[in-house]
């Protein structure tokens, strides 16, 4: 592939990342952010012909990287953004013809999974998180959302472990779920079919 048009991809995306500015005074979060976005668009450009389905799956990133930054650092997912979200996935499953089916059982499983837990929890996991799972269910589909769920899920209690043993963390803290999610929506949507190959091939 150019390089050229390569680095434009990673340029996009690092220029869409300074957008982080409106969000955090910090300039090293901004910085990082922009290599993370500018990576992510790049990564998305390798795998994907330039034209209107990568646009989509450069708001899809984007979007998905904001919100895990913003709950990250303000315990917040705004419903602005999954508003967006929700929109352009829903202009995105009318443009390519998408599996109705597929889209409402990715829904409606996302929903239903953090739904129970938030309930069960008891304010373990956000009401946002339900939001921001049903969200991504109507972008990744029912195999998506649950390739999603497990690494966030896995990545998550990972993470948590290693923050109670390094002493930053105690068994009472908060700790937001939604980069978790996010980092399970970004693989999923570009590495799914791989990462069910994979899984599928333990058993086989």
């Amino acid at each position: 592939m150019n390089l050229l048009l390569l680095t434009g991809y990673f340029l996009s995306g690092a220029a869409a990342g300074n957008l982080l500015k409106y969000c955090s005074d910090s300039t090293f979060h901004r910085i990082c952010f922009c290599v993370l976005t500018g990576f992510l668009f790049l990564l998305a450009g390798l795998r994907t012909p330039l034209g209107i389905q990568l646009f989509f799956i450069w708001l899809f990133l984007f979007c998905i990287a904001i919100e895990a930054y913003i709950d990250y650092r303000f315990m917040i997912l705004p419903d602005e953004i999954l508003l967006i979200l929700l929109l352009a996935g829903f202009l995105n499953q009318g443009m390519y013809f998408n599996s109705f089916w597929d889209a409402f059982s990715g829904v409606l499983t996302g929903s239903l999974l953090i739904g129970m837990i938030y309930i069960l929890s008891k304010g373990g996991i956000g009401l946002g998180d339900v939001k921001f799972s049903a969200v991504l269910g109507l972008w990744l589909g029912i195999s998506g959302i649950l390739v999603c769920l497990a690494i966030a899920f896995l990545s998550g209690g990972i993470a948590s472990v290693l923050l109670f043993l390094s002493g930053k963390a105690s068994m009472q803290s908060k700790i937001p779920f939604g980069p978790f999610l996010g980092i399970g929506a970004v693989l999923s949507m570009l590495f799914s079919f791989r990462i069910l190959s994979w899984y599928w091939s333990l058993f086989i």
